[in-house]
């Protein structure tokens, strides 16, 4: 006979995907209903919205289904009061296991992805998601195959500017990212959310856990390059990509600025710091483009992008125009429709640093850059 016991000794075997701590010793468990051979539970996640809800669920009637007599699992999914919040936590902090969740980070498999690229800037406004795009949308459209995860959690834009608004569905191998029309695979909070506009109030080890499944449980296929749209700044989600992913080396991207480009050099001490290599600098509004006469006007100051790149001793990729239609076609979601013959340039560059940087890592086996 179908006992209580059993169902727990089930829902032991489920472990919190963030905490590393089984569902049961978390309190998660809130009821347990079982008639006949059909099994009800209620259990409450640790945050409202929480992005492993589906995975905690799926879990949870995996681990059931394993129980001897059962033959049905209900799950509802709720979530636990401040009050049950501050107790969880008090009680992790005294277990000590805080501490030794927060070491767990383990390199993620590379899989079929031959190059991982983070896009970084260190500060905001600098244009980085639209970098990420054009930079995407160019390597397209010369034959490679091309995906973009936006890791920019609580300021997703790349599924605006491109357009994309339905869900990710579900596939045999994972989730099934979302298509541009050029064929580009992209994944982003935003397109799970069910409004787009919904804040995501969130610390940073759930962050850190959706960062790591947008790229972990999705179906990327095989990839020539998987770019990276990080959030600006040094702190939590920059640090679980750097950790965490397989990169191959960020691509910086800043503007003209000094108070730009004094932020951006943390961004790249950050990188140097984790041995991520740097592929290269992009600086970004660098200029703007008389309609008339063609003369190219320094709007935000003088470029120090080349200089800056010398002194780093990095490559520099090139410069990037202001131009309004590009806010016009982003706005739009239709940036595939842009083009400029400074990041067909900057691309050709990109691809030539790229090679430098496999040629010095002998660990590292030359990439076939057609698309096959």
């Amino acid at each position: 006979m179908l006992s209580k016991k059993a169902i727990i000794d089930g829902l032991k075997r489920v472990i919190d995907p963030e905490i590393g701590i089984n569902i049961v010793d978390l309190n998660m468990v809130k009821s347990i209903e079982m008639n006949g051979n059909r099994v009800n539970v209620t259990i409450a996640l640790t945050v409202p919205n929480c992005p492993l809800a589906n995975t905690i669920k799926s879990d949870v009637v995996r681990a059931l289904m394993n129980v001897k007599e059962v033959k049905a699992v209900d799950v509802e999914l709720t979530s636990m009061t401040k009050e049950e919040q501050d107790a969880l936590a008090k009680s992790i902090q005294q277990r000590g296991e805080a501490k030794r969740a927060s070491m767990m980070i383990e390199k993620l498999e590379k899989g079929r992805i031959r190059n991982v690229i983070a896009i970084v800037s260190g500060k905001g406004g600098v244009g980085k998601s639209f970098v990420t795009g054009m930079l995407a949308i160019e390597l397209r459209r010369q034959g490679h195959e091309v995906g973009i995860l936006d890791a920019d959690i609580t300021g997703s834009s790349i599924a605006k500017i491109f357009g994309l608004s339905e869900r990710p569905t579900k596939g045999q191998s994972g989730i099934n990212p979302a298509l541009t029309k050029l064929g580009i695979k992209v994944m982003s909070m935003n397109l799970i959310l069910d409004d787009p506009t919904t804040p995501i109030i969130w610390r940073g080890p759930l962050i850190n856990s959706a960062i790591r499944q947008l790229y972990q449980d999705v179906d990327w296929g095989e990839l020539h390059y998987l770019l990276i749209d990080l959030p600006p700044g040094t702190s939590d989600a920059p640090l679980t990509v750097f950790q965490s992913l397989p990169l191959d080396g960020v691509i910086v991207v800043s503007s003209p600025q000094d108070l730009a480009f004094m932020v951006v050099k943390k961004a790249m001490n950050m990188a140097r710091h984790m041995n991520i290599p740097i592929i290269g600098l992009i600086e970004n509004m660098s200029y703007i483009e008389c309609p008339k006469c063609g003369e190219k006007i320094e709007l935000y100051g003088p470029s120090k992008g080349y200089e800056s790149a010398k002194d780093f001793r990095i490559q520099f990729l090139g410069k990037v125009p202001v131009d309004s239609t590009i806010s016009r076609l982003s706005d739009q979601g239709k940036l595939e429709d842009y083009s400029n013959l400074a990041f067909t340039e900057i691309t050709r560059a990109l691809r030539l640093s790229i090679e430098k940087l496999i040629k010095k890592t002998s660990a590292r086996q030359p990439i076939a850059w057609s698309k096959q």
